[in-house]
């Protein structure tokens, strides 16, 4: 979820994901600066942001309730990873808040080169969930591995990027949700 700033929301983001019966969270553009973890409510609420210096940027923020976390790192200001024990099994989930399309190719790449070393390290460790915003758009497939039928018609040089990215390899699909307010 896109919240374009945290700022006064969180009290209202935690009444929300109480009556949806939220385990998990993530959330982008928060422009909440540093790194570390905070006790909101039933939650830990875990984000990655640039220093404190920088201007905002590319902010990510994972809520989890308190019970399921066994450790986390904050990769970078695109990128948290959270280890989890959830109902008796090992979850790693990425929250991901990827470089915008109109950033250089160089720094997509590295971006997804990241991306790459995170899940190898993880390896068969745990299952693996990447959730967040990749800034992309990747069209829809019939009969493809990574794409599936049911999103929208544009295509855009980041879902271009992903969709020929490494998903086959790590056994993943890659998939969108949109929610209607």
């Amino acid at each position: 979820m896109n919240v374009q700033g945290i700022r006064n929301k969180t009290g209202e983001i935690i009444k929300d994901l109480e009556e949806l019966k939220q385990a998990i969270t993530i959330l982008t553009e928060t422009k909440k600066k540093g790194k570390g973890v905070e006790i909101q409510g039933p939650y830990l609420h875990f984000y990655s942001g640039v220093p404190k210096e920088k201007r905002e940027k590319r902010e990510v923020f994972i809520l989890v309730k308190k019970r399921y976390i066994t450790t986390w790192e904050a990769v970078n200001e695109n990128m948290i990873k959270v280890h989890t024990n959830l109902f008796g099994k090992k979850l790693s989930i990425l929250g991901i808040y990827a470089i915008s399309d109109d950033e250089n190719a160089l720094v997509k790449e590295d971006f997804l080169g990241k991306l790459n070393e995170v899940i190898v390290e993880i390896g068969n460790s745990s299952e693996i969930l990447i959730a967040g915003d990749f800034n992309n758009r990747t069209g829809k497939k019939i009969n493809n591995l990574v794409v599936r039928p049911y999103g929208e018609e544009a295509i855009n040089d980041n879902g271009d990027r992903l969709t020929l990215w490494r998903w086959n390899f790590f056994f993943l699909i890659l998939a969108h949700s949109v929610y209607k307010m």
